[in-house]
């Protein structure tokens, strides 16, 4: 049995993909595909991420081994507070600054029947105006303003974060999927990553979409310097990553239908 790992992130439509495949689990189950999502992680134990301890490995493995026995060809685990939280990033200023060593613990529970890893991305200038957006929706979970000055300035990206996935799982195929390619396409999405045949319905879901929040958003300065790091970001995985990851544009995925990808210079407009 294939497992692959979504692991979002937040603020990248994955909300919305994650509804796309709970309204098709019938149909995805008659492929002989499953999914895992915040419930079923829940039932795991793994949802805190705290510790990973011998009996929710064990509990994993044989939940693992009843789907296979099952029919299950290809488990679809999807879960984006895997790579931490959004509070944390937004109190901290950083791009998911304990990335690793969450995704350690994953690996730890999994073990070594992973197949594919996914991380959906976005242009940091507006992946952090999202951020903000949500927070003030959310005042109580989050509480107090974005860092403007420490976010422009970290020099974490996401070139970071799949680094770090990559070192907690060696060997393991990482796709790269930016929301502005997929955003409100969750079937090219899925397409995508498991390559096969996929259902029609609930295609222009879009949940927790940006609004029109009255935020303060980053200055010019700011705004500048969080694109030119996700310009780095994209030139890297365009280069090939260094072996660690793949770039997956939306021509790829439109089975034999002509429509170019997005250019670099246009993503950040959408």
């Amino acid at each position: 049995m294939d497992i692959t790992i979504h692991f979002g992130a937040h603020r990248c439509a994955t909300t919305s993909f994650q509804e796309y495949l709970r309204h098709n689990a019938a149909v995805l189950a008659r492929q002989g595909i499953a999914v895992w999502g915040r419930e079923e992680i829940r039932e795991t134990g793994l949802s805190a991420l705290r510790s990973v301890t011998p009996d929710i490995c064990t509990a994993l493995q044989w939940d693992l081994d009843r789907h296979q026995d099952q029919g299950v060809n290809h488990l679809l685990v999807t879960e984006e507070n895997f790579l931490g939280m959004m509070p944390e990033n937004f109190s901290k200023g950083e791009l998911y600054p304990n990335a690793g060593a969450r995704a350690r613990l994953v690996s730890e529970a999994f073990g070594e029947r992973v197949t594919k890893l996914v991380l959906n991305i976005r242009a940091l200038n507006t992946y952090w105006t999202s951020v903000a957006s949500y927070a003030v929706r959310n005042k109580k979970r989050f509480g107090g303003n974005m860092r403007w000055p420490k976010v422009a300035q970290h020099p974490r990206s996401w070139r970071d974060v799949i680094t770090d996935l990559n070192a907690a799982f060696p060997q393991v195929p990482l796709l790269v999927l930016p929301f502005e390619e997929f955003a409100g396409r969750p079937d090219w999405q899925l397409a995508t990553v498991l390559d096969v045949p996929v259902p029609s319905d609930a295609v222009q879901l879009w949940i927790n979409k940006d609004g029109n929040e009255d935020i303060q958003g980053p200055n010019s300065a700011q705004e500048m310097s969080l694109m030119m790091k996700f310009a780095d970001d994209l030139s890297w995985l365009e280069s090939g990553a260094d072996g660690l990851a793949r770039l997956c544009l939306r021509q790829e995925t439109e089975r034999g239908v002509d429509t170019p990808a997005v250019k670099m210079d246009e993503r950040n407009t959408l």
